[in-house]
């Protein structure tokens, strides 16, 4: 039995990360961010992955932070998890090749806001859902107030990081936080097989397109138009090199 807390293998050109403390329901703590950490960056060099995937062993797909680890490590170890914490987030945010949440059973606090970090996020029927913090005298600390309201509208925003309101997949399917639900019995097959139909036959356009969107808020519309024109002329002469062999 592997017991690493992240484990990864591969579905051709999809790596698939799971976290694996499924007895702490996947709750993060310094080991699971630092082997977190060091996936993120092999999958995202190494040139035979095109997507990335990442699931929850057990239960869920992960409940948080672990709350233990908080007030009781060493000055040395609160600061690593600190530093692994925001470089992590970042190196997500930060991704190039497009990334999923496969999600069951639960994802809450930093495990919801990693998953708003990803370009999608799937679900099971009845997951539940919901940032926390605030009402246990804490802030979301992976990003979660700036992922949110760029998923939802703001008055949603405000309601769910507030109150620390729970609700299923289904209702974060309604407000744009969830892409879609699947049965969990096929939930991390289905991901995965969506995950290749959009990046095997023009994996670089799906990323050229994702780092579009994700810059569209941080540049007047007009420089947004003429990039794309850039990448839609690079992207086209690609096609047509592939056409001519």
């Amino acid at each position: 039995m592997n017991n690493s807390a992240v484990l990864m293998e591969k579905d051709e050109n999809i790596a698939i990360l799971t976290l694996n403390r499924p007895d702490a329901l996947n709750t993060f703590n310094v080991e699971i961010r630092d082997q977190l950490y060091h996936y993120v960056h092999i999958v995202n060099e190494d040139p035979s992955i095109d997507a990335i995937v990442v699931c929850g062993a057990g239960r869920g797909f992960c409940a948080g932070a672990d709350l233990t680890e908080f007030g009781t490590t060493s000055t040395v170890i609160e600061k690593k998890r600190i530093r692994l914490q925001h470089d992590l987030w970042e190196d997500i945010r930060r991704m190039q090749k497009p990334i999923a949440a496969a999600m069951h059973g639960f994802a809450i606090g930093s495990g919801l806001e990693m998953a708003m970090l990803f370009d999608f996020r799937f679900a099971s029927p009845g997951t539940k859902l919901s940032l926390p913090e605030a009402q246990i005298g804490m802030l979301p600390a992976a990003g979660g107030t700036q992922s949110l309201p760029r998923l939802v509208k703001q008055g949603q925003a405000h309601d769910l990081a507030i109150s620390g309101r729970r609700i299923t997949a289904e209702e974060g399917v309604g407000i744009g936080m969830i892409s879609g639900i699947i049965e969990k019995d096929i939930l991390v097959e289905q991901t995965i097989s969506y995950m290749k139909k959009i990046v095997t036959q023009y994996p670089q356009n799906a990323r050229w397109i994702k780092t579009l969107v994700a810059t569209s808020n941080d540049m007047p519309e007009a420089d947004g138009i003429a990039r794309e024109g850039v990448l839609f002329k690079r992207s086209w002469q690609l096609k047509n090199q592939e056409v001519s062999e």
